[in-house]
């Protein structure tokens, strides 16, 4: 027998795909141009003589290096340049994955219908696309009271130091030429109006994390992390973790060893000895519940 139609998740499904920009986006990568191909050697040109020394180091054995390492300084070609160029191109208004925007609504229809107090948050948010579903869900589902607070410096990902993680830094290098996931805030706000979704339940954090997320004295049932670096990461836990409910939930968008974001999550758990179990949603988004 067939299910009786339920408005509510319509439109959540209907959201979901336009946010993704699935309703219209091509099954396959298109091919890339000459002019992409060329803009992508001049850009692993720079990287490579802006990393130069460490280059050296790597081929000499003088510097531990990871895989990850190791292909960005050494191995990448101008294709896969290419890509990382095309990941802020127009389109969408989030670039997360059917499965990452579903887990989004799993730990939000968890904390709702648990009654888990706090608001939803997202530390880094390029055009808004995860809080505008975070809104919509809220609402959806009954829970309008909530607020969904969007935390994002609105000038791009901040330069990380070498020195201190050198792999953020090679990748912040290739992102130079996309601006480095920038988006100002007026354009956020217009894109939470092109859903009428930016209404009282929507607030706004603009700046650094680390001038920002210290100040916020609220409660949290959903924090998504997507900072990306690792001080952005420790950052938002260290300030934030401690205002999630019992019973929430911590999403990180990059527990992948490529970024810093996955260093440092393991860094705070173990100084923090928590133990509630991560869970894989795909090969980079984990999450866990607060329950320890």
């Amino acid at each position: 027998m067939k299910a009786p139609f339920d408005p509510s998740q319509a439109y959540l499904k209907l959201l979901k795909a336009a946010l993704s920009n699935a309703l219209y986006q091509p099954a396959t990568e298109a091919p890339f141009s000459g002019d992409e191909l060329k803009r992508a050697h001049q850009v692993l040109k720079r990287v490579r003589s802006r990393f130069a020394r460490e280059i050296r180091e790597i081929k000499s054995g003088a510097r531990p290096v990871t895989p990850a390492l190791v292909a960005l300084l050494t191995e990448f070609a101008g294709q896969d340049v290419a890509r990382f160029l095309r990941i802020n191109a127009p389109g969408a208004h989030t670039l997360l994955t059917p499965d990452a925007l579903d887990n989004i609504q799993a730990c939000a229809r968890q904390v709702i219908f648990f009654d888990i107090p706090g608001d939803f948050m997202e530390c880094g948010v390029w055009r808004g696309g995860a809080c505008i579903l975070m809104r919509g869900l809220q609402l959806a589902l009954g829970a309008g009271h909530r607020q969904v607070w969007v935390a994002d410096s609105f000038q791009g990902l901040p330069a990380p130091d070498p020195q201190k993680h050198l792999l953020d830094a090679v990748i912040h290098e290739y992102l130079k030429d996309t601006g480095n996931f920038c988006v100002n805030l007026d354009q956020v706000r217009d894109n939470f109006r092109r859903y009428d979704l930016l209404d009282e339940g929507v607030r706004f954090l603009s700046g650094w994390f680390h001038d920002t997320l210290p100040r916020f004295d609220g409660q949290l049932a959903l924090l998504r992390l997507d900072g990306d670096w690792y001080e952005s990461t420790l950052t938002a836990l260290e300030c934030l973790y401690d205002k999630v409910s019992l019973g929430g939930y911590i999403i990180i968008d990059d527990y992948h060893p490529v970024v810093g974001a996955y260093a440092a999550v393991n860094e705070f758990r173990a100084r923090r000895q928590i133990t509630d179990p991560l869970t894989q949603v795909n090969h980079q988004l984990h999450f866990w519940r607060k329950l320890d």
